[in-house]
């Protein structure tokens, strides 16, 4: 998919010709401005969203944000700064909070360049079960879009098709008057489907095109259509969509029309990659549009397609008449004839037997010599991501160069890493010949490794860039983007400087079963990748399959079976060989438990059972129940015997996943960190659980061990009731400091 590809010197010079002459909204452009229409932080997937900004200059950037939300309440405001040569983030929930949609405007004081990243499902940021219920393989898909710089008055778009997908118009008025908009559907057989609607000063409007086309047209099984946006005043407009319950989707913002257009990706692979050309004749006569394909060698596909008026149609890469371009990659570009302005659009699916997920991008309209991206990753980024999970989030992306000229292209790459200090990053050149295609890899940039990081990039000659991003196993999601061209008035791009060597923090816990099987955390900084990382205990090395690098500061291991006493904790990141001296235990972590009476333990449950009869009967969630039995247990437990050692239980430790019957003991030593601890001693409290319950004390932690499960410290379900969290022991201490 990403072999360099040599274009053919016919055919190309013209189409290139036209695209470095054509008019373009992108070009010389004041990048102190930014608008999204599309947004969201619903907690029904949930979505997360991430607005990313890269700053290329020499001076400190503050960034002034402004969210509309869909409900007409009032404009939210936030505010940041991105640092000199740096890549700042936010996560957007973090002003509007669970909101179910939003469009934001950023105004800098600098030159940025900003990307919105969106991605939804469960389990990828770092907000944990409050806001991410699901587990890590849960995360479905992404997309990402970078921003527009001004409003327009009409907005154009190549792709829409509603039956197996759900299309979606988003539309911002960042302005002071009203806007009258008109949403036009132009469909594949010349059919005109329109929308009119105010949306109102500093609100977002969202308008789903399946309903427009089956209330005006009639159901039918699929539509397929272009998409014409118009205003009485500036406005901006994106377009969504989804498929496959939401196991896929990408949008991309409107594009004015241009005569020709330029993509530096494609490709199609039998069961693996479908590539689509969308286009749309946004004309009142008819136009002739070329379609060429270039791989290895030159021209491998050429296509003509003839367009009525007002109408759209698209190109499948995969179509057998195209033997040329079965299970290879390639560059397209897109002219019409007699240089007529349309609307082109690129969309690769993840093919198989069902729909995955997908990427979209509009074309280029011209090359420049300096290009930016907000959004690069490579690595891991998750706070709950465990050697367990069956499907581990790692990112990686490319950078893909296009170059349509006659001369080689030296192209300097300067990728600035999201820190907290200005010009940190890592710098590389390639050089990529004369009509082919070339790329930067990340994953084989060390200084990369488990970061997140902007992009920019300088070239000697004229060049087309975009960027990829994939992640999880087999690369199940996807999203891509343009990139945006610098001014040629950017000074030249400074030189970074290289990130710090990895280094060693600690280990938690620090003992663990000489049987092995103890969950681990080691943290440090500036960690390598998986790939890049071995562990061993002593001189007792740990299978590959049980070593995660979670991110730049954390990797989580599977101890391996040991023999009794201290090992040295030896890992090797980026080739570079780190050590904990003595720094873990094996040892039986279960051996303290509670110094208290079994039969004041057994008391407690007994006193609660007879005062709460309805909530130890009512305890059964698969009946319908809940855990407020559990909790008053652990709560009573705290104020009888003054320790906050007592908690609930991640059921063989897997959290999120909490024990209905299980209360546990932290035995680890004072000081050391109890949230998500496995030196635990477990109790069952329920009898008949699910079935006639009642008072129970059973000490059932040799039983776990005996099964090869664990048990996992936890009270974190208990932090959301303020009955708990704002609660007092005896001593007047705080009853829960880990909810504080």
């Amino acid at each position: 998919m990403f072999r360099a590809t040599r274009l053919a010197t016919a055919g190309v010079c013209a189409a290139f010709a036209m695209i470095a002459t054509a008019s373009s909204i992108n070009a010389q452009p004041t990048l102190k401005t930014w608008y999204f229409a599309e947004g969201s932080t619903a907690p029904i997937l949930p979505f997360e969203e991430e607005i990313l900004i890269g700053n290329p200059t020499g001076t400190d950037a503050v960034v002034n944000l402004r969210f509309f939300p869909q409900d007409g309440s009032a404009p939210i405001p936030g505010q940041l700064t991105v640092k000199a040569y740096s890549r700042g983030g936010v996560n957007a929930r973090q002003f509007t909070g669970a909101n179910f949609g939003f469009a934001v405007e950023l105004t800098a004081s600098a030159d940025v360049v900003v990307e919105r990243s969106m991605y939804w499902g469960g389990g990828l940021f770092n907000f944990g079960p409050l806001y991410n219920p699901g587990t890590v393989s849960d995360m479905r898909a992404g997309h990402s879009s970078n921003g527009v710089n001004a409003t327009q008055t009409t907005w154009s778009f190549a792709e829409g098709s509603a039956g197996f997908f759900q299309t979606y118009v988003l539309i911002s008025n960042p302005g002071t008057l009203a806007a009258n908009v008109r949403v036009n559907y132009l469909t594949s057989a010349g059919e005109l489907v329109t929308v009119n609607d105010v949306v109102p000063s500093g609100q977002r409007r969202t308008y789903f095109a399946n309903d427009a086309l089956a209330q005006q047209l009639g159901p039918r099984s699929q539509f397929d259509f272009a998409i014409e946006v118009t205003s009485d005043v500036g406005v901006v407009a994106e377009r969504a969509m989804y498929w496959n319950n939401f196991q896929g989707g990408h949008v991309t913002a409107g594009v004015t029309p241009q005569p020709a257009w330029l993509f530096a990706e494609g490709a199609q692979y039998a069961g693996a990659l479908d590539t689509y050309v969308l286009l749309f004749n946004p004309n009142t006569e008819p136009i002739d549009v070329e379609v060429n394909f270039y791989g290895p060698g030159g021209l491998l596909q050429p296509v003509l397609v003839h367009m009525q008026p007002r109408t759209r149609a698209q190109v499948f890469a995969g179509d057998p008449a195209y033997p040329a371009l079965q299970n290879t990659g390639f560059s397209i570009s897109v002219v019409s004839v007699g240089s007529k302005p349309f609307v082109a659009e690129r969309a690769v699916y993840k093919a198989g037997a069902t729909l995955g997920d997908g990427t979209v991008a509009t074309g280029a309209s011209e090359a420049a010599r300096k290009w930016g991206f907000a959004d690069g990753q490579e690595g891991g980024f998750l706070q709950y991501q465990s050697p367990a999970d069956a499907d581990r989030r790692l990112f990686t992306t490319y950078y893909l160069v296009l170059n349509n000229t006659d001369t080689d292209a030296t192209v300097r790459g300067v990728f600035y890493l999201e820190d907290d200090n200005s010009n940190v990053g890592t710098e590389v050149t390639i050089t990529v010949p004369a009509r082919s295609r070339g790329q930067f890899a990340p994953q084989t940039i060390p200084a990369l490794h488990n970061r997140k990081f902007a992009a920019f990039f300088e070239s000697d000659v004229p060049v087309v860039m975009e960027r990829a991003m994939y992640w999880g196993n087999g690369m199940r999601g996807a999203h891509a983007t343009g990139g945006t061209i610098l001014p040629d008035t950017l000074p030249t791009l400074a030189s970074p400087t290289a990130p710090p060597p990895p280094s060693l923090t600690g280990i938690s816990p620090t003992r663990g079963n000489p049987s092995g099987g103890t969950l681990v955390t080691i943290t440090g900084a500036n960690l390598g990748l998986t790939a890049d990382t071995t562990v061993s205990f002593g001189i007792t090395g740990t299978p590959r399959q049980n070593v995660i690098v979670n991110n730049a500061n954390s990797i989580s291991v599977v101890t391996p079976p040991s023999g009794r006493g201290l090992a040295s904790v030896i890992i090797t990141t980026k080739g570079v060989p780190l050590e904990l001296v003595g720094a873990f235990e094996f040892a039986d972590p279960f051996a303290a438990g509670p110094a208290v009476s079994y039969g004041d333990l057994y008391g407690v449950i007994v006193s609660l059972a007879a005062a709460r009869p309805f909530d130890l009967a009512n305890s059964c969630r698969e009946h319908g129940g809940n855990n407020r039995f559990m909790f008053e247990v652990v709560a009573e437990l705290r104020r009888r015997f003054n320790t906050n050692r007592w908690g609930l239980n991640w059921k063989r430790g897997n959290v999120g996943d909490l024990s209905q019957d299980i209360v546990t003991y932290y035995s680890g030593p004072e000081g050391s960190a109890m949230p998500n601890s496995t030196q635990v001693r477990l109790y069952d409290i329920i009898g008949g659980h699910c079935g006639n319950a009642s008072p129970f004390w059973v000490d059932q932690t040799a039983a776990t061990r005996a099964a090869g499960a664990i048990g996992r410290w936890t009270v974190a379900p208990m932090c959301s009731d303020a009955r708990y969290r704002d609660a007092k022991l005896n001593n007047g201490e705080w009853m829960f400091p880990e909810c504080r």
